[in-house]
């Protein structure tokens, strides 16, 4: 028995057990990929065989392997973009930053109560403070928009202290209404 023989006795072992387990055998009929220019040319260098270790740099020390990932940041930005997000993360960070964007004392007597159709709701501890901040209200808009942009925040809505309420609890009983007063 001739190596060749043995080699196609192998080749043909190997497709009737393809046979069996799969059913069919692959078309050995289908026409090879194009060659790589370096293999089709005969007389072209061989390539140089990969080295082994760990590459270093000039001084000899171990190269920083590169990592190609985005930043957290840059994901983040891209995210609140996609998806709209902007306007209501600046008027997150606006009340978060309150005091930073109109100082320690006005923060103390006010409160940033939400952020809606781009006017900022404040509250007031007095009406002085509200009359106050009504005045400063140019001053706190330009500041806001230097921090987050312009168009987010156009407009502060500033109210004063609230009335004062007999309502105590989540339930309430209706009054007894009007009285008699002509006796």
């Amino acid at each position: 028995m001739t190596d060749n023989d043995a080699v196609s006795a192998a080749f043909a072992h190997m497709r009737q057990e393809a046979k069996k387990r799969t059913g069919t055998v692959p078309n050995l009929n289908r026409p090879l990929p194009k060659a790589s220019k370096s293999l089709a040319d005969n007389d072209a260098t061989p390539a140089a065989p990969r080295q082994r270790g760990i590459a270093t740099g000039p001084d000899g020390r171990r190269r920083r392997r590169s990592y190609s990932v985005q930043r957290a940041g840059s994901i983040l930005s891209d995210e609140i973009k996609k998806r709209g997000w902007r306007k209501e993360i600046a008027g997150g960070w606006v009340n978060s930053h309150w005091e930073d964007l109109v100082g320690a004392q006005i923060a103390a007597h006010t409160k940033v109560e939400m952020f809606k159709d781009k006017a900022l709701f404040i509250t007031c501890d007095s009406t002085a403070w509200a009359t106050n901040l009504r005045m400063m209200q140019r001053i706190i808009l330009r500041s806001i928009s230097e921090q987050i942009g312009p168009d987010i925040i156009v407009e502060l809505k500033i109210f004063g202290p609230k009335a004062p309420s007999w309502r105590h609890g989540p339930l309430h009983v209706k009054g007894r209404g009007p009285r008699d007063t002509y006796g």
